[in-house]
């Protein structure tokens, strides 16, 4: 299933994760892993590799338990203070919040698995040879296929010049026999 296309319902999958992160974004907090799964994203369709959404997930979860440490030590800063007998040293609404934003990052690491990676996972050698959003695959040039012999652009130069190079390419064994036959009679038409 890795070969195959991504269905409807996996891609509105990863829409519905990018609408979730949305609401993120204008804060510092999430600007920095939606850039991490952005520039995976880019370079997994550069380089045609898996393995650059693989880590830019992995750091943008490593950034996630960064966050909900923080929010967690905070939480326990503020629960020590429920105690106190004055009500102004008291932080019982940073204590809330942080406990909020603690179960919004836990949120965040559970959509990200399974909203994002799971079906990035499902079809990763679809994903890397014709994108994300692809529905047909996209027809790779056979090196065979490829007429190196173009009489067009030939005209131009010398045809001695021209069998000369074509000799030194069937020397060094570059081209077979046959190949350079057709060049040679290409050439001298």
């Amino acid at each position: 299933m890795t070969n195959a296309a991504m269905t409807s319902n996996e891609q509105i999958k990863l829409l519905i994760f990018s609408m979730l992160l949305a609401p993120t974004i204008p804060l510092f907090v999430g600007i920095i892993p939606a850039l991490f799964l952005i520039f995976g994203v880019v370079m997994m369709k550069k380089n045609s590799d898996f393995s650059h959404i693989e880590t830019s997930a992995k750091i943008y979860k490593y950034y996630v338990y960064l966050l909900l440490t923080g929010l967690i030590l905070f939480g326990f800063y503020c629960a020590t203070t429920l105690g106190a007998s004055n009500s102004w040293d008291r932080l019982d609404q940073q204590f809330y919040a942080s406990i909020a934003l603690s179960a919004v990052a836990v949120f965040y690491i559970v959509v990200m698995n399974f909203l994002f990676l799971k079906p990035l996972r499902c079809h990763s050698a679809w994903v890397e040879k014709n994108g994300i959003f692809s529905s047909k695959a996209k027809v790779v040039e056979n090196s065979n296929d490829v007429d190196i012999i173009k009489g067009e652009k030939l005209r131009t130069f010398s045809v001695a010049d021209e069998l000369i190079k074509w000799a030194k390419l069937k020397d060094d064994g570059h081209i077979t026999e046959q190949e350079f036959n057709d060049a040679r009679k290409k050439l001298l038409q």
